[in-house]
């Protein structure tokens, strides 16, 4: 019986993990990755700062003379707002969430405006600084509720706490056991690999159409090939292996993962870096470069094929057509 309730339920979970993907993609891909991630950035910034600030009022219920000032210095303008608050209003949202519709509406008003805030939100809640500031959050409340403490953290306190605490631990069990290699390695390094990953990458979805189509393959891809993995195109051992994918370009990842990326393998944080590529905007952006590039082209490659620099240049300048991401003349203030 038990059984029974839980699939509907996780049927359902996934269908709203779906759904909010998708909307967030489709709002992404009009939008500069890295306007998108410098944005997301500041969103996690200001996350920690109303996570820092919500863990205190959660406890104390009010506002403390000290945190008034602090407020006042990083959010000017939402104290004054409180006081002009009906009674009726303020009733029926918590002050700590009208802390973070505040944030929203003051800082991040213009993505709200140009359509792609649920972007935002969606990749800024699964990266790991968040989960972790997430965690610090709950488990302030819980600790600060028994025993409130003698004086609360400051905010660079705070984000020192929050960075020692394990990201997965509000997570469902599923999704924390995907996410256990996260522990696994520390963040500046996981940060570094995966952006070397992330170019490793862009070199495979460039090679992907002459290794998909094409034989023998365009000088271009064949040179390439040859100067930055040597050894891949005579390996046929390796290319034939049924185990690593049947499409060459699979290939080309197993063997650069093999070969560029084995310390991370070895030690087990191989699945992280993956983890992590997988939720850039920059990784995301490349792989739909590749697909219109594949749909612009059909079946027949261009002649000469593009050098690999200047198609990786024209995949981070890539955006889908349309009305979002339009500049705006909105004053985002960052988190002091």
């Amino acid at each position: 019986m038990k059984k029974s309730k839980t699939q509907p339920a996780r049927r359902s979970l996934d269908r709203l993990q779906r759904v909010a993907r998708e909307r967030a993609e489709e709002q992404a891909r009009h939008i500069p990755w890295q306007r998108l991630l410098e944005t997301r950035e500041q969103y996690i910034d200001w996350q920690e700062v109303y996570l820092w600030a919500r863990s205190i009022l959660e406890v104390e219920e009010e506002i403390p003379d000290w945190l008034t000032e602090s407020l006042n210095d990083r959010c000017p303008g939402f104290l004054q707002a409180e006081k002009e608050l009906l009674p009726k209003t303020a009733k029926n949202r918590a002050l700590s969430l009208r802390l973070e519709d505040w944030i929203d509406e003051h800082i991040f008003g213009f993505a709200k405006e140009e359509g792609w805030f649920n972007a935002i939100t969606y990749y800024a809640m699964r990266d790991p600084r968040y989960q972790r500031a997430e965690v610090c959050w709950s488990e302030c409340v819980d600790k600060w509720k028994k025993i409130r403490p003698d004086r609360y953290p400051t905010f660079e306190e705070w984000k020192e706490m929050a960075e020692e605490c394990d990201p997965t631990a509000r997570l469902v069990p599923r999704e924390r056991a995907a996410q256990a290699c996260l522990r696994l390695v520390d963040p500046d390094r996981l940060r570094e690999a995966v952006s070397c990953y992330i170019d490793w990458e862009a070199f495979a979805y460039w090679a992907r159409p002459a290794l998909d189509r094409s034989r023998p393959l365009p000088t271009e891809v064949t040179q390439e090939l040859n100067r930055r993995c040597p050894g891949f195109l005579s390996d046929s051992k390796e290319r034939h292996d049924s185990k690593r994918g049947s499409e060459p370009w699979q290939q080309l990842m197993f063997w650069i993962a093999d070969h560029f990326f084995l310390k991370a393998k070895n030690d087990c944080w191989l699945d992280a870096v993956l983890l992590e590529a997988g939720m850039h905007p920059r990784s995301i952006r490349t792989m739909e470069f590749s697909d219109h590039c594949r749909h612009l082209w059909g079946h027949t490659l261009p002649s000469p094929y593009p050098a690999f620099d200047q198609w990786h240049r024209d995949a981070d300048a890539y955006v889908e057509p349309g009305n979002l991401g339009r500049p705006s003349r909105a004053k985002s203030l960052g988190p002091r």
